[in-house]
């Protein structure tokens, strides 16, 4: 709950400003780059959520290491926040900061987790129908849970709809139990 208080007025100054700047493609480029980045390298995760590191040295390895590969704003942006001692949140911030360009731009979201990853003939076929459904471009997020066994779980917006074959198990077990 903290981090969306925090991520959601960081996000909104970031789309604000790239608006205004008129360079808000090329901050969500750098925002899914910094995004996979994070995902992806266990060190710059723990870089930034290292409470020991001085927010200069922070400020200056973040020059150091992106400040030729992203934008001037998206540089000054995550150097704010180290300044700030906000770059722990960096995560929630940029997550927070996508769905508000989706948002803006009346695409919806959809978060899908299934025990395997989908197939691209899944994914085209369920980003279909979700468009078919709500009217609205859908974005599709995947994870890969290999706890639900099977099936899968759709949150689009505050609507969850749970195939998973442990909740179809669950649902079984309470209703044999139920007599």
């Amino acid at each position: 709950m903290r981090d969306i208080r925090v991520a959601k007025p960081y996000a909104q100054a970031l789309f604000d400003a790239a608006m205004e700047q008129q360079v808000i493609d090329q901050i969500v480029d750098d925002v899914n780059q910094l995004i996979e980045l994070t995902d992806e390298s266990t060190e710059f995760d723990a870089f930034v959520r290292n409470p020991v590191l001085s927010p200069q040295f922070k400020s200056e390895t973040f020059q150091q290491l992106l400040g030729d590969a992203v934008h001037s704003l998206t540089l000054g942006f995550i150097q704010l926040l180290a300044a700030k001692q906000r770059e722990k949140w960096l995560l929630p911030i940029l997550q927070t900061f996508l769905n508000i360009v989706d948002e803006k731009a009346g695409r919806l979201v959809a978060h899908v987790t299934s025990a395997v990853a989908l197939t691209t003939a899944q994914e085209e076929n369920l980003i279909r129908r979700l468009s078919g459904y709500t009217g609205k471009e859908v974005r599709l997020e995947q994870d890969v849970d290999t706890e639900i066994k099977g099936g899968f779980i759709l949150r689009v917006g505050d609507t969850v709809y749970d195939a998973s074959v442990v909740t179809q198990l669950q649902r079984m077990k309470e209703l044999l139990a139920s007599g």
